[in-house]
């Protein structure tokens, strides 16, 4: 069972998109205050903090150096929200955050970082066949591409047709009985031992049921 302690101030952030928190194995426990994630973790012992850089009343740098430098509570990960300026993101590194994450927050960049700080499964060199279709190009019709490393923030794709660095695109993938169609971007572009063309796409906007659905079928065939 891993503990998580996170400010309320990013659980609003995050919206309803809070799948990852409501895993059988993991707790999670909200806090409006420094003082009380201190508190929390102090009885709780939490495997990871997420917090923010200007939550009352002591604020996160002051937060992560006491929680640092106290040998009772020290072992934990720290993932620390603030303004997207470089000062502040120097601020949370120097304090002793292990990640830092620009607000408002991009629930799925935040599920990614929660998944390696807690070792949670979250990707498999597994391939699924699915249709892409480009989003504004006249003329040009769906095509069908294989996937693999498949993940909650994004996966790999092996087609013959050429796309470019920044397409959108929709990807329709049937997963178990379920089909998601997550509207992606192409964020990288190589080519494969055989000259197969191979696209590093991350997802857009992913709704809960889709981020869900995604989440249990890498978990079940990582164990596999």
């Amino acid at each position: 069972m891993k503990n998580i302690i996170i400010a309320e101030t990013i659980m609003q952030d995050i919206g309803g998109h809070d799948a990852i928190f409501r895993r059988g194995d993991i707790t999670t426990y909200t806090a409006l205050t420094s003082e009380e994630i201190v508190n929390i973790h102090g009885v709780r012992k939490a495997h990871l903090i997420i917090t923010d850089l200007a939550l009352p009343l002591m604020g996160g740098v002051k937060l992560c150096s006491a929680i640092r430098s106290d040998a009772g509570l020290k072992n934990v990960s720290i993932i620390m929200a603030c303004d997207n300026a470089e000062a502040a993101f120097s601020a949370c590194r120097e304090a002793g955050a292990n990640d830092v994450i620009a607000r408002p927050v991009d629930p799925i960049q935040l599920f990614t970082k929660i998944s390696e700080l807690l070792v949670i499964p979250q990707r498999k060199d597994l391939r699924v066949l699915l249709r892409v279709s480009v989003k504004g190009r006249e003329g040009d019709a769906a095509f069908f591409a294989s996937s693999q490393d498949i993940s909650i923030s994004g996966m790999l794709l092996e087609t013959d047709r050429v796309l470019k660095k920044g397409d959108h695109i929709t990807c329709a993938l049937n997963i178990g009985h379920s089909e998601v169609s997550p509207e992606c971007e192409v964020t990288r572009v190589s080519r494969t031992k055989s000259g197969r063309l191979r696209y590093g796409v991350k997802f857009l906007n992913l709704d809960t049921k889709s981020l869900i659905i995604i989440e249990q079928f890498v978990k079940i065939n990582v164990r596999r």
